[in-house]
């Protein structure tokens, strides 16, 4: 709701806290993605150029980094690792694929949610140093318009001291018009 400050004659406008749109945003897409990832994987199974080039190569490279990496934990050297055969493949490559679709997914709109969320905060800050270089310019509008008034106060103060002087000067001469009898009819 918005209205006008009757003290102030400000307008100002009340807002009630949003939604967490985005956030529900990428549960949704995080939800949807799950049913999407098994699709790609049973269709990347199906498909003999995706079968070929991108699961198979896939599966038995992570194969022989897992093989190569337990091997040397384990101390041994040089060991030779053998490739999984074609249906566990399949199924290893079509799962890490899909997994990685997922991870990939997340990674993204985790990178989205950071950079909106830095975005916004910057926003904030730009608008902070906005309002903080207004409330400077305003005290050095109110520094000068204090020094102008303490300047003007002096000056009628010289002024009221200089008429007060006059003031004086004059009862003075009409006190000695007074005494000296130029005052006519008494």
């Amino acid at each position: 709701s918005s209205g006008i400050n009757a003290e102030y004659g400000e307008l100002y406008t009340c807002t009630m806290p949003g939604l967490p749109v985005a956030k529900l945003g990428i549960l949704a897409i995080k939800q949807v993605a799950k049913p999407i990832a098994k699709g790609l994987k049973k269709s990347a199974i199906n498909s003999k150029i995706v079968k070929n080039y991108l699961i198979l190569p896939v599966a038995q490279g992570v194969h022989w980094i897992d093989v190569s990496v337990q091997t040397r934990l384990m101390g041994a050297r040089n060991a030779k690792v053998y490739k999984l055969n074609e249906q566990v493949a399949l199924e290893s490559g079509a799962e890490f694929i899909s997994e990685f679709f997922l991870y990939s997914l997340g990674a993204g709109l985790l990178l989205w949610e950071y950079t909106r969320s830095s975005n916004k905060e910057e926003a904030k800050e730009t608008a902070r140093k906005i309002e903080l270089e207004g409330l400077r310019t305003d005290i050095d509008v109110l520094k000068r318009t204090a020094f102008e008034t303490e300047f003007t106060v002096d000056r009628q103060a010289a002024e009221i001291r200089g008429l007060e002087r006059q003031l004086g000067v004059l009862h003075t001469k009409l006190d000695e018009l007074k005494n000296s009898g130029g005052g006519g009819g008494d």
